[in-house]
């Protein structure tokens, strides 16, 4: 890319399929960010031990910043899955006040270079690249998600009804370069919602990502789970908190432009959402 990325990110055409899993506290607590040893987040506490984790299936398709002429620059496309713990931040964390709730990211597989490149050196993120294949129907969404042939997971949102308004901002934490950064996203979004174990799935495949979730312990069966009619955001740069120990190693992954990154639709055959344009995509 010929010019520095520019924050803040906006993205305009998003779609995302997200459920809430239960996962074991003390295994997700080990991979929350500390201060030479004290916890600076703790996973938000459900009883016999358990926490909250969510899956989010993500695809960005139209993401834009400002250019320092003024003039708008634009990403390639991508898709993501995060998988995001939710957590306590204490006083000690926020520099005073009262605890605050919001999520750290413990796996962020994405499908291209400039998104993994940007995310880890921006935020510090766990991001590294996979290939995703999408299948949107009427009824919900379903994403595969792969590295070098193996499969990781597959993640599956149905829901349906009125499309209700949600929360105006995500807050979420992670550490780099020795510090903790807190990132609040403002979102524009309206979701169909579907609650209990009939609201989706997520299957773990045979990869070490995959092994990395098992690991974690999360149910197959979500709480709840949502899809979004509407979905926008801005992204903007985060605010450095206190310092923090440093994180465990990001899963490298491949190196590549792009991974596959594909969508179908009930009937139709897996369209790449990397054209002609993005020459890397050629040997993908």
């Amino acid at each position: 890319m010929s010019e520095p990325v520019r924050l803040p990110l906006a993205y305009h055409d998003t779609v995302v399929a997200c459920s809430y899993h239960l996962a074991s506290a003390e295994a997700v607590a080990a991979l929350l960010p500390r201060d030479r040893g004290h916890p600076l987040l703790r996973p938000l506490p459900v009883p016999g031990g358990r926490t909250l984790v969510a899956v989010h299936a993500i695809r960005y398709r139209t993401v834009t910043w400002t250019g320092t002429d003024g003039g708008t620059r634009r990403l390639a496309p991508y898709g993501e899955v995060g998988v995001t713990a939710g957590v306590l931040a204490g006083p000690a964390a926020r520099g005073g006040g009262r605890p605050a709730t919001g999520g750290f990211v413990l796996q962020l597989p994405v499908t291209s270079r400039e998104a993994r490149d940007l995310g880890r050196t921006e935020w510090g993120l766990p991001k590294w690249l996979a290939d995703m294949d999408f299948l949107d129907a009427p009824g919900g969404q379903r994403v595969r998600v792969a590295e070098d042939g193996a499969e990781v997971l597959v993640h599956t949102v149905s829901a349906g009804g009125p499309a209700l308004r949600g929360t105006r901002s995500r807050r979420l934490w992670s550490v780099r370069d020795g510090r903790l950064l807190e990132t609040t996203t403002p979102v524009l979004a309206r979701w169909q919602a579907r609650p209990g174990p009939g609201a989706g799935s997520l299957v773990l495949g045979d990869s070490p990502g995959a092994d990395a979730l098992r690991r974690l312990g999360l149910s197959p069966a979500p709480l709840t789970a949502f899809r979004s009619v509407e979905h926008r955001s801005t992204l903007p740069a985060g605010r450095p908190l206190g310092p923090a120990d440093p994180p465990a190693a990001i899963h490298p992954g491949r190196d590549a432009g792009f991974g596959r990154f594909t969508v179908a639709h009930p009937g139709t055959a897996p369209l790449s959402q990397y054209p002609s344009q993005y020459p890397e995509t050629a040997a993908v």
